[in-house]
């Protein structure tokens, strides 16, 4: 059975243009456009470069969401200039994930659906 889960990510982000509340916003937009991601939000404290995304996804299990949650914030990392690690860094990319992602899953309560 399917169930919505809502999900927690956290990660550095370094930029060579030092724009990063451009970069944040353009990350906002990509996760709007992303399939799969239900009521996305952004939080940034531009002066550390620390970000926080949350989003809700469908799931049968917490791991399931958890993969599902990574894999749609870095297509949108990388839909807006961005690379995570792992992922080839290209001459376009315009701010990076230095450190990985931390995380918080948390089962969505009856009825949010």
């Amino acid at each position: 059975m399917t169930a919505r889960y809502w999900i927690e990510l956290g990660c550095h982000v370094e930029t060579g243009t030092g724009d990063l509340e451009h970069h944040f916003l353009s990350v906002m937009d990509a996760l709007l456009d992303e399939p799969g991601a239900v009521d996305p939000d952004v939080c940034a404290e531009l002066t550390t470069g620390d970000i926080r995304v949350s989003l809700g996804v469908d799931a049968q299990t917490d791991a399931g969401a958890l993969e599902q949650a990574l894999l749609i914030t870095r297509s949108a990392i990388h839909k807006a200039g961005g690379f995570t690690p792992e992922w080839e860094k290209t001459a376009e990319s315009k701010f990076f994930v230095a450190d990985g992602f931390d995380a918080r899953v948390r089962p969505a309560p009856l009825g949010s659906r």
